[in-house]
């Protein structure tokens, strides 16, 4: 990495996998217009190897990491201290350095609030989240604090302890896509292939939708099949891009106390992709 000195502050992002992220092009295109001597790398840990990695930014002071799948859950077990909105929520996704104290932030739920904001659509009165994971937590918690009903679908309902989820049948499917207004995909399905997202739609009664309801999905490095069939039916749609500018913006602030360029960072994620 050029450009590096004695002086630089370093932040990662680390995930399993994570050659997708585009978070290093966004963040160091903030750093470069605000004059902020840092750079971002990405980070390969298996989750396995976490607690070996979080030590690390310790020891070698670094500025922060962003989180991301599958580390959001256990990463908050490792932090020295925790915000409110982390603790509420049950998973960080950002993580700062205070001397050597590790803080656990969580700029998902800010973040996806400021996405639906930014493309115009309305909180929802009712909504529907297929997954159950860390970042279903984070959506589920930015929908519920503006008012939302939340119904949560998983495959593996017994396994979701934060909340009641229905199982993932085509009846309970039907019934509750029909309620909603708004429909969230937290899953990693759209990081798989075209294969495996085909079949993962097909499983859906997305004929059960009003024609008014809004479908979103978190994935923002490629289109996604879920995206590609709800926009061919009329729906709007939200891909990850907004919430992954606007929670990278919260997290820019936390590290740096400077306001966020976020239109530099919305131009350094779309160049990327």
């Amino acid at each position: 990495m050029s450009g590096i000195r004695g002086t630089t502050r370093l932040a990662v992002v680390m995930g399993w996998p994570v050659a997708h992220s585009r978070s290093p092009q966004m963040f160091e295109a903030a750093f470069a217009a605000t004059g902020v001597d840092a750079r971002m790398m990405p980070v390969a840990v298996p989750p396995e190897e976490l607690a070996t990695a979080l030590a690390g930014l310790r020891a070698m002071r670094m500025m922060g990491a962003s989180v991301t799948v599958p580390h959001k859950v256990a990463a908050l077990a490792a932090c020295d201290e925790l915000t409110d909105e982390a603790r509420a929520i049950g998973a960080v996704n950002c993580l700062a350095l205070e001397g050597t104290r590790l803080v656990g932030h969580n700029t998902d739920a800010g973040g996806f609030a400021d996405a639906l904001d930014a493309a115009g659509l309305a909180p929802p009165r009712r909504a529907v989240l297929l997954g159950g994971g860390g970042a279903a937590r984070a959506v589920a918690h930015a929908l519920t604090t503006r008012g939302a009903t939340i119904d949560v679908v998983a495959r593996h309902p017994d396994r979701v302890a934060w909340t009641r989820a229905h199982p993932w049948t085509f009846d309970d499917l039907r019934a509750l896509l029909a309620a909603a207004e708004l429909v969230v995909d937290t899953t990693p399905i759209g990081l798989a292939d075209t294969t495996a997202q085909d079949a993962f739609v097909d499983e859906l009664p997305l004929d059960a939708l009003d024609p008014s309801a809004a479908i979103a999905t978190l994935v923002y490095h490629r289109p996604t099949r879920l995206l590609e069939r709800a926009t061919a039916r009329g729906h709007s749609t939200v891909d990850g891009r907004g919430m992954l500018v606007h929670q990278g913006a919260r997290a820019f602030r936390i590290w740096t106390t400077l306001s966020p360029p976020l239109e530099v960072m919305q131009r350094a994620l779309d160049l990327s992709l």
